[in-house]
């Protein structure tokens, strides 16, 4: 059987079919926990939750342990629920016990099984995806995380628009929990509120992030003036330390890269369209963004500046004066040396 998703968990626990007994694992372990808040505040009433709700640990408790309180029965509520984190951390023959225990399961217990192991291999881990019972917190792509972030704003009773989901990407990056904190600040400042980007960029905690999106936009059109005042800013705000540098860094590289994605696509022969397919799934606003800025670049300084933003990397790490190198590399930018 497939994977269940973190969605089909939540819609079984609204629909009171949630199973004896659930795997969870995958690389988005911020999705993974509040998914678990939710479960928690959904399964059980707040005053028994301290009686029925436990959270134990993989090399902490034994096998027998877990499953003796597995059949403790319910204290004012139907059911109970134990979270075993650090599941990667128990023996060969704890794991054959919890097989033994998930032939007959206790009804009125559900035990949730955490694991940071993504590589579903062995016996145990083998039966949850069998029985259809593991749950996988995966990575999301570039579209799926739109539409995480507008369920998510949903939730915190906010209207978010495409355009507002895509901005935020933009400026934050894909980091669910970066994004949900951002979204949070946004519930709080306009409750109940559509949100658009002129909301988002009101925001004063969005200002730093802004002033970086400034940046990248101002080099991106080789507006050489604009760029180094908003670098400067950046400087005295954020300071001129190798993690602020390197960040700045990594955003310029992706900018580029997705120049490059644009100009090439034109160059192919596609022309409009085939440049969209290889820019897709971002939104057409922010394609279109792409489509004009590639006008200012050649392709071969597109694969330069590539080369140029991995070289400022490796000055940066090795101690070199980060404010100059970046300074350097956006005049570098902005005034090509062509031979």
């Amino acid at each position: 059987m497939h994977n269940l998703t973190p969605e089909n968990i939540l819609t079984f626990l609204h629909k009171g079919a949630f199973a004896p007994f659930y795997l969870f694992y995958g690389h988005e372990d911020f999705w993974l926990e509040i998914t678990l808040d939710k479960i928690k505040k959904d399964f059980m009433p707040d005053k028994v939750k301290a009686f029925n709700v436990e959270t134990l640990y993989g090399g902490e408790i034994s096998a027998h342990e877990i499953l003796s309180r597995a059949h403790l029965v319910p204290f004012m509520s139907p059911h109970r629920l134990l979270i075993v984190r650090g599941t990667e951390n128990f023996t060969k023959d704890a794991y054959q016990q919890f097989l033994s225990y998930m032939d007959n399961p206790v009804d009125s217990t559900c035990i949730i099984w955490i694991s940071n192991t993504t590589d579903l291999t062995g016996v145990f881990y083998k039966r949850f995806k069998e029985l259809g019972r593991a749950v996988n917190f995966k990575r999301l792509s570039e579209r799926q995380v739109y539409s995480w972030l507008q369920k998510r704003a949903k939730e915190l009773e906010l209207d978010i628009d495409k355009e507002a989901s895509s901005f935020i990407y933009q400026i934050v990056g894909s980091s669910l929990r970066d994004l949900f904190s951002e979204i949070f600040k946004l519930s709080l400042r306009y409750p109940h509120s559509r949100i658009g980007v002129e909301q988002i960029k009101e925001m004063t905690t969005f200002s730093r992030l802004f002033t970086v999106f400034d940046l990248v936009d101002y080099v991106s059109k080789k507006d050489t003036v604009h760029a180094i005042v908003v670098l400067n800013k950046l400087f005295e705000t954020q300071g001129r330390d190798a993690t602020t540098l390197l960040g700045l860094l990594g955003m310029l590289a992706r900018q580029i890269r997705l120049i490059l994605k644009a100009k090439s696509g034109l160059k192919k022969g596609g022309g409009r369209s085939e440049a969209i397919k290889r820019l897709q799934p971002l939104p057409t606003f922010v394609i279109e963004k792409y489509l004009a800025q590639e006008r200012f670049w050649q392709e071969e300084e597109l694969e330069k500046a590539l080369d140029n933003i991995y070289d400022a990397d490796g000055l940066i790490r090795t101690g070199s004066k980060g404010d100059l190198v970046l300074e350097n590399l956006i005049f570098l930018f902005c005034f090509p040396r062509h031979s």
